[in-house]
């Protein structure tokens, strides 16, 4: 995949492309209620800056110039993209089901509700870090 393709998988997101001696910096502005996973804060190669937007907070992604980092560090950007959009769809899901229950609720008397079951046939699997609450809603970064 070409350098173009991978960044505009998330263009709408990217302010600026720097580089520092031997370094990349990938400066990213997310909306606010964004987070990063901690696995990738935890490395250590991510500063936080001020966008100057109050709906957006910056992010600095920081890479050596070579190509397997390069390339790590576009695809942390692209994962903390999906990982934060699916967050995003889950809520909303999470708000319409509860809408349509709180619905039902007032539509039904006590006896048909008391008969209600819910069956959730949802395969278990393994959950990893970003799927496991690991994206906070207001990340604190050292």
């Amino acid at each position: 995949m070409s350098f173009y393709q991978h960044i505009s998988s998330f263009s709408d997101y990217l302010h600026s492309i720097r580089k520092l001696e031997d370094y990349l910096s990938f400066d990213i502005f997310f909306p606010v209620k964004w987070g990063v996973p901690k696995s990738i804060i935890d490395e250590g190669k991510i500063v936080p800056f001020e966008s100057g937007d109050e709906n957006y907070k910056g992010f600095s992604f920081v890479s050596s110039l070579n190509e397997k980092d390069v390339n790590d560090t576009i695809n942390k950007i692209i994962r903390t993209i999906k990982l934060n959009k699916d967050r995003e769809i889950k809520d909303k899901l999470f708000r319409d089901t509860i809408d349509k229950l709180k619905q039902t609720f007032e539509k039904n008397d006590l006896d048909k509700l008391k008969k209600l079951y819910f069956d959730f046939n949802i395969e278990e699997t393994t959950l990893n870090d970003e799927q496991d609450g690991q994206i906070p809603d207001n990340p604190e970064l050292a």
